[in-house]
């Protein structure tokens, strides 16, 4: 099953009216429990992704930072993106790929190896601050099985945010810096990283978000149990 919602962007620094589905969720987590931060950066000479990344991660008590590299994302990422609850990726992308240095990395195959995809370790939330990666339905019809095809990346995860349009450089540190806040704050996930484009964007950036629809109210502070391994219930909200 597959469900799509969309929120209209009023303008830059302007307060969103969202259009929010309410759930009665039981969450399994609560704010006494740890959390893990990682942050990696796409590219050490195409643009700064490395103070976006950091702007991100300075507001918790991290436990990675690296500069990205595919494995990070596929045959290792037990011991990297998986083992986060939450990871921020800053770099180039296209639809459902990301460019970890000078390899792209294919979203829909990245869960081919033994570790699987995201969440069947620990991953939780997993932001991709990359042009494109996350396509919604105005872009293409079938925007979903990328992500939960039998090789693809969710497998336990909750949510994954990017972007559906190009991102701009210039935005990137302020967007960044406050979703982190925000996240920090105990924010509800996917609506903190609308928030961000909302008011610190250039005014042509539109976020997406894909998640497992009960995950749909999640927050770093507190979120719903885990999703199924191999569910191929999805949900996205973008806007436009």
């Amino acid at each position: 099953m597959i469900t799509c919602k969309h929120t209209r962007a009023a303008g830059r620094r302007a307060c969103p009216l969202l259009v929010l589905l309410v759930l009665a969720l039981p969450f399994a987590n609560g704010y006494a429990v740890d959390r893990w931060e990682g942050g990696y950066v796409g590219s050490k000479t195409e643009g700064d992704a490395t103070t976006p990344v950091w702007n991100f991660i300075r507001h918790f008590t991290y436990n990675q930072y690296y500069w990205a590299e595919p494995f990070q994302f596929v045959s290792y990422n037990n011991q990297r993106v998986d083992r986060m609850d939450f990871s921020y990726f800053v770099g180039h992308g296209s639809p459902w790929h990301i460019k970890c240095q000078s390899t792209w990395v294919d979203l829909g195959s990245a869960g081919s190896t033994g570790q699987k995809g995201w969440g069947d370790s620990n991953a939780e939330f997993v932001t991709l601050h990359a042009c494109q990666v996350v396509a919604s339905p105005l872009e293409v019809a079938d925007w979903y099985s990328a992500w939960t095809g039998p090789d693809a990346v969710f497998d336990g995860v909750h949510q994954v945010c990017g972007f559906r349009t190009n991102a701009s450089m210039s935005c990137d540190q302020d967007i960044s810096s406050y979703f982190g806040s925000r996240m920090k704050a105990g924010a509800a996930v996917w609506q903190s990283w609308f928030d961000a484009i909302w008011m610190y964007g250039d005014g042509t950036e539109r976020g997406a978000a894909v998640m497992y629809p009960p995950c749909d109210g999640d927050s770093y502070a507190s979120y719903s149990a885990d999703p199924p391994e191999n569910h191929t219930w999805l949900r996205i909200w973008y806007q436009y």
